[in-house]
């Protein structure tokens, strides 16, 4: 998290239009990782930031002034938000009353929706011209053109990954508690209870999960809600996961977009 800070800082400097006066000195910045500020080895940037002002005007520095920057910026506050929203989640199934859990869900809501917009703006950058290979680009900017973007495509993935748990437990959670079965859901829901009024003998029970739904598709609002903290702590485990899964689309990211950038000091 803290090295994509540095590289965010990094990336809009960059992006930033030279000063008029010459910049006063940099300190030299530890070496870090630029998704999650981690100290690695060996050291991804030079012994400085690049003097603004004298950036490159080649077809890779274009793409990460135009493209890049803003989508390292947009996955930096999707990682800072799902990690608020993983804390927020626990607290909520551990230790919120009733009460608590109405307001807490609409906050939660808000984030999701916060989340979705930076996964656009992520997808937009992506997208854009400036990550095509020119025909007259040399061997060295095409593969670093080619390799950004793919890496990054995969950062996208793994933060589609990280909206869909969020929102699959808001939405369901949400449905659970305030909202209202249609005709159909509930003909089928009578109907598969006089079908099944308890388990049989060697029946799997329906397990736990932060996503209410059972294997028919329909929600089912007798589907036991997670609640305790081992049920947290189950749900906290996975949302873990799909975090460090996260963090390793971006740490493959980190690797091609440093050098890249510091070729275009």
């Amino acid at each position: 998290m803290l090295a994509f800070v540095a590289l965010g800082a990094f990336l809009i400097a960059l992006a930033s239009p030279a000063p008029a006066a010459k910049p006063t000195p940099v300190p030299k910045p530890a070496p870090t990782n630029p998704f999650n500020l981690d100290p690695v080895t060996p050291a991804p940037f030079s012994s400085s930031l690049p003097v603004i002002g004298t950036t490159r005007a080649k077809p890779v520095c274009t793409a990460i002034r135009r493209a890049i920057a803003p989508a390292v910026a947009a996955a930096l506050k999707n990682d800072q938000t799902y990690g608020g929203l993983r804390k927020k989640i626990f607290d909520y199934v551990v230790k919120d009353s009733e009460e608590a859990r109405d307001l807490h869900l609409m906050q939660m809501d808000r984030e999701v929706d916060v989340m979705v917009k930076n996964v656009n703006t992520l997808e937009d950058s992506l997208k854009s011209s400036t990550l095509d290979i020119p025909p007259t680009a040399k061997p060295e900017d095409a593969k670093a053109l080619r390799d950004m973007k793919t890496t990054l495509t995969g950062v996208l993935a793994a933060q589609k990954g990280q909206l869909n748990a969020m929102s699959g437990f808001v939405e369901t959670e949400r449905m659970r508690r305030f909202g209202k079965l249609t005709e159909s859901e509930e003909n089928m829901r009578r109907a598969n209870s006089a079908a099944d009024s308890g388990p049989r003998a060697g029946q799997t029970p329906i397990p736990i999960t932060g996503f209410l739904r059972d294997t028919q598709n329909t929600f089912n609002p007798q589907h036991r809600a997670a609640s305790g903290l081992n049920d947290g702590h189950l749900l906290d485990r996975d949302l873990g996961d799909i975090s460090a899964i996260t963090t390793r689309y971006e740490d493959a990211a980190a690797k091609v977009i440093i050098p890249a950038a510091n070729s275009c000091k």
